[in-house]
């Protein structure tokens, strides 16, 4: 079962690799698109740096930091990472078609499936914590092949410092976690769970993870009031029908043969026989999204590497050469077709008119957030447009006032992403300090009670109404392909506050 890649292997694994990388680059580089929405924040919170944020885990944005050192802020810069971690995915994936037992055309075949999959295009054409998550997860199943294969209980130690890494990086890392367990508990790999090497593996997990713990203690745990609120008020319930709809969508509707191949392999698979726990670990993944009615296909998109490079492997035990040869030429011939048409649906291929007539023309609609559902252009891509311009409308706004009141006026908002925009572009424009009530931007603080003039952006207008002595909308910023709660932003001025801002400020907390 056991085979080593050649050099030939690991050249045609760095050539699909890198074609992956050169894509993202390339598609951040000469597109119309601009910054996502989170990528504003990011920034923001690389510039901040702590042991733990409301709403993710630390790793992600310290990586950051040290991109913005070594290649700046610009959108391609930005993307490097993020570019080269899917890549790596890729290279996992193949590494492990070998583990199985796969040829080199296996190989090909799982690594063309995975730099097809519609919800790891995404993840890695731009920067968040998600696209570490698919990496992580392969490099630890990996891990977790090689311990079974050569019973060797060593790799514990590795895979908890993999686990230590990815639950910095991302809080619901533990979920894949505690699917593994469960698939292993059911079969005979629960040999293997109980031992002194898991017990440092755990051990190391933990003192990775301490210093993000002892911050979420020391905040009072704001990431728990995050997830509660996001699940209640964020994303959009699915039925089990469509839970399992969306699995099938974002993983490649094409490519759908592939992995569930793969899964019956894993389950039913003489070779596989010690790997039986990987089918039941994507079983209980499955069950959970149901249960959750989540809308959020990425939860459990970390788990398709595996099931493809099973698939892979399952195709090549097909005993009639000639069969085998023309499994192999259509499984390909799905899975890069698969990709040419969900690439411009993932990533920012083409412009917003072009991807309009795109979307109508495959028939092509998904909501995963509630006030951003049945969007002509998909909020993952929307959410890339219009930054700038609404930079250039509150600059306007702000060189209205009188010079001594510029002196005195900051920038307010209710959303991270209208103030993390107004933040990068500042220098730019000239804009003063921007603070704002979502999320860890309301951990930074206030601004000082001796301000007398905000500028507020994505802010309720009657609310200020009620708190300042003048209110007056100064502009209003439009964009016509954003998602809707961008496409009509008012921008107030609102002079002499009627309340203390430090006094009322901890009220003015958004955790979502």
């Amino acid at each position: 079962m056991l085979k080593s890649p050649g050099k030939i292997d690991l050249l045609v694994l760095a050539g699909l690799s890198l074609s992956l990388f050169v894509y993202h680059i390339l598609t951040s580089t000469l597109s119309s698109y601009g910054y996502f929405i989170d990528e504003f924040y990011y920034i923001a919170c690389s510039k901040h740096l702590a042991l733990g944020y409301v709403d993710h885990p630390p790793m992600s944005v310290f990586l950051l930091a040290l991109s913005r050192l070594l290649f700046g802020d610009s959108i391609p810069a930005l993307r490097v990472f993020p570019a080269l971690a899917a890549s790596a995915t890729v290279y996992m994936t193949g590494l492990t078609v070998r583990r199985l037992g796969g040829s080199r055309m296996a190989l090909v075949i799982a690594a063309l499936a995975v730099i097809a999959v519609p919800v790891y295009l995404l993840m890695g054409s731009f920067y968040s914590m998600n696209a570490f998550e698919p990496l992580i997860w392969m490099s630890i199943l990996y891990c977790i092949i090689r311990l079974v294969q050569e019973e060797d209980p060593r790799y514990w130690l590795v895979v908890g410092v993999l686990m230590g890494i990815g639950l910095e990086t991302k809080h619901t890392m533990a979920v894949y976690a505690a699917a593994l367990i469960a698939g292993m508990v059911l079969t005979k790999a629960r040999r293997l769970l109980w031992n002194r090497w898991l017990v440092l593996g755990v051990l190391a997990c933990f003192i990775l993870l301490l210093p993000n713990l002892i911050w979420q203690y020391a905040s009072g745990f704001p990431s728990v009031e995050f997830y509660r609120n996001a699940m209640v008020n964020k994303n959009v319930p699915r039925g089990p029908v469509n839970v399992v709809l969306d699995q099938i969508l974002f993983a490649n509707p094409l490519a759908l043969p592939l992995w569930i191949t793969g899964l019956f392999f894993f389950f039913v698979a003489q070779d596989a026989r010690k790997l039986r726990f990987l089918g039941w670990a994507y079983i209980v993944l499955l069950i959970l999204m149901v249960l959750s009615q989540s809308s959020r296909p990425d939860r459990i998109a970390a788990m398709y590497t595996v099931l493809f490079a099973g698939g892979a492997v399952a195709i090549d035990k097909l005993e009639r050469p000639l069969m085998l040869r023309l499994v192999r030429a259509a499984m390909i011939v799905v899975v890069v077709g698969g990709a040419i048409v969900v690439a411009p649906v993932a990533t920012p291929l083409l412009p917003p008119p072009a991807l309009r007539n795109y979307l109508s023309a495959i028939g092509f609609s998904f909501s995963i957030e509630r006030g951003k559902m049945n969007e002509p252009i998909p909020q993952w891509l929307a959410d890339r447009l219009g930054w700038r311009e609404l930079a250039v409308d509150v600059a306007q706004v702000y060189r209205s006032l009188p010079a001594e009141e510029q002196k005195n006026t900051v920038i307010v908002s209710t959303n991270y992403g209208e103030a993390g925009a107004l933040e990068l572009y500042g220098a730019d424009f000239g804009l003063p300090r921007v603070y704002a009530t979502h999320n860890s931007y309301h951990l930074w603080g206030p601004p000082p009670d001796s301000i007398k003039t905000y500028i507020g952006v994505f802010v309720d207008g009657a609310d200020l109404a009620k708190r300042f002595e003048s209110v007056v909308e100064a502009a209003v910023h439009t964009c016509d392909d954003c998602t809707r709660p961008q496409r009509r932003i008012p921008i107030y001025v609102a002079r002499g506050p009627k309340f203390s801002i430090s006094k009322e400020w901890p009220k003015f907390k958004i955790y979502d």
